[in-house]
């Protein structure tokens, strides 16, 4: 369980960084909330998974599979979380 964790871990910090960093930027153009920031996050989040691991480090996807994540369970689990924190910002 530990391990799986910390491979989703791998994965999905590439795409939290540059995702929250853009969410925030474009948040304080649209006026800083928390709703706001959950819509950015919902918008960028898969848009980052995209340009990042379908793009630009296609091979990667052969080692999280190694490990029992095929591209569609990481696809489905990236808009889940997008959704789920566009929800929790907006009851915040």
């Amino acid at each position: 369980m530990v391990k799986n964790i910390r491979i989703l871990w791998i994965f999905y910090v590439k795409l939290l960084i540059p995702a929250v960093l853009f969410s925030l930027l474009m948040n304080i153009l649209l006026g800083f909330t928390a709703a706001n920031f959950g819509l950015c996050f919902l918008l960028f989040f898969p848009v980052f998974h995209y340009l990042i691991y379908e793009l630009r480090l296609k091979e990667e996807y052969s080692f999280f599979a190694n490990f029992g994540f095929s591209r569609l369970f990481l696809w489905i689990f990236t808009f889940s979380l997008s959704v789920i924190i566009n929800i929790v910002s907006k009851l915040i």
